[in-house]
């Protein structure tokens, strides 16, 4: 079977460290390979010699990545420096190795600015036809992912979404929250949100863990960052497009929200590169 690759754009800040980590642990728990990838700015770097620093720079930041998974004995496909628009140079990257995932280091949700993942990372999130991966933590916590929510609303990005969800619990030997947010008390809406929440139940059953559910009323970006809030989420698993193309959960819109402002991780899953993860190997420590 062949290993999943997952894509690291490293540029040397403390996000991006966090994302190393939590990136290589990834790796360990999928038996993936890592391909870290530095982008020099051409945009913001643009004399000659500045742009040679900048490429000194990043070839020291992804060798020392690939000193870090050899350590670990975790494979690396390639590693790149690169030059040009950082969202260009990813998406390219991103295509060239096939990549399942892309893992990125982002702001924490308490900056006063709004700016909460950065322009390049939106774009990411936007564009690649691929999973992404937005990391928020500490450094120095070791301990992972110890509550994981699982927001769904019954489309096929959700399912995706619930099916990660439920693999990644498994293998960090998480709590898994399966919630559904309804726009009015509606019997039939109630009724909908039970069912939707209760098949990501039986998937985490599926992996011998237990879910609890959580069904509250309003908008759903705003109640599933709620929720993130009451239940101590460190990971969120998202589907990006949710049902009807026009309203989007309009999952797009949410997703992107839920990522924009979550004080948590957040992977978002989408559907042009679904794959079956949970018939990977778990790897034997």
């Amino acid at each position: 079977m062949a290993k999943f690759q997952f894509l690291l754009p490293v540029d040397g800040s403390e996000y991006s460290k966090v994302a190393i980590k939590h990136a290589m642990r990834m790796a360990e728990m999928y038996n993936a390979e890592i391909s870290p990838v530095y982008v020099v700015d051409t945009r913001v770097h643009k004399d000659t010699e500045e742009i040679k620093e900048q490429t000194a720079t990043g070839q020291s930041l992804v060798d020392a990545v690939r000193s870090q998974c050899k350590d670990r004995g975790i494979g690396v496909l390639e590693t790149k420096v690169v030059a040009g628009s950082p969202y260009n140079e990813i998406i390219r990257e991103q295509r060239n190795i096939d990549a399942s995932l892309i893992i990125l280091g982002a702001c924490g949700a308490d900056k006063t600015d709004g700016e909460t993942i950065g322009s390049t990372a939106e774009r990411v999130l936007r564009g690649a036809r691929c999973h992404i991966l937005l990391v928020r933590d500490k450094l120095e916590n070791d301990e992972f992912y110890k509550n994981i929510l699982i927001p769904s609303d019954g489309s096929d990005d959700a399912g995706y979404a619930a099916i990660f969800g439920a693999s990644i619990a498994r293998r960090y030997n998480s709590g898994l929250i399966a919630c559904s947010m309804i726009r009015t008390g509606s019997r039939k809406d109630l009724a909908e949100a039970e069912r939707i929440t209760s098949d990501v139940v039986a998937l985490g059953k599926e992996k011998k863990i237990e879910a609890e559910t959580l069904v509250w009323e309003g908008k759903p970006a705003v109640e599933i960052l709620k929720a993130i809030d009451a239940k101590h989420v460190d990971l969120a698993v998202i589907g990006y497009t949710g049902k009807g193309v026009v309203s989007r959960w309009v999952l797009g819109s949410v997703s992107e929200k839920v990522a924009r402002t979550a004080p948590c991780s957040v992977m978002v899953v989408k559907s042009a590169r679904a794959e079956r993860v949970y018939t990977v190997p778990k790897k034997v420590s």
